[in-house]
């Protein structure tokens, strides 16, 4: 059984390697959980696990042609997570000096301002993002806007809107879940990740 679900692996690994978008959407739902299970067990915090999640598997796209060598890919990606884990600590024992980037590969995420390509890029994906917003169920809307647009904290939207504080936990979870799956649907899972990343 083990054997053929690392042949279907290999398979999968072949296809995001050549840029297949869905592949790697299928192998990112597969080990997400891992993923965050083990970066939410070394930081403690929901925003930072979910954000590592997010990290580890832009730099798994933006390493996609190395993937055919791969030979034990589980082994690789917790690898790649234990090491983002490392220097993530390391930066956070370090924060009043500047953190520099963890891989010169990851300037391809934050195209220059004044690059045409990249404006309008950056502008499609808002477009998206913002369309994911809007149609959220009325309660989402509001949670997500008070936190993620007014800086306001979870205990602070619950007193604003009268709900519990788990309530609002929950609330801004399925919204981000939501905008997510609509941004991988409209956009691509790459694209979805790196916008899902920003506003975290």
């Amino acid at each position: 059984m083990s054997e053929r679900k690392e042949e279907i692996g290999r398979g999968l690994l072949q296809a995001v390697a050549e840029g297949d978008e869905k592949a790697f959407s299928e192998i990112f739902h597969h080990y997400r959980n891992k993923v965050y299970a083990i970066a939410f067990k070394v930081t403690g915090s929901e925003a930072i696990a979910e954000e590592v999640l997010l990290d580890v598997f832009l730099k798994v796209w933006l390493k996609r042609e190395q993937l055919p060598q791969v030979t034990h890919f589980a082994a690789w990606l917790f690898t790649i997570t234990r090491n983002h884990l490392f220097n993530l600590l390391k930066q956070t024992a370090h924060r009043t000096q500047p953190a520099p980037l963890a891989d010169a590969e990851e300037y391809a995420l934050y195209p220059a301002s004044d690059n045409p390509a990249a404006i309008l890029q950056e502008k499609e994906y808002r477009k998206v993002l913002q369309q994911a917003i809007d149609r959220l169920p009325p309660q989402q809307k509001k949670v997500y806007r008070l936190i993620k647009e007014h800086g306001l904290k979870r205990e602070e939207a619950a007193v604003e809107l009268n709900l519990s504080p788990e309530t609002v936990k929950r609330h801004l979870s399925d919204a981000m879940q939501f905008i997510r799956v609509y941004c991988v649907s409209h956009l691509g899972t790459w694209a979805a990740l790196t916008i899902v990343k920003g506003i975290l």
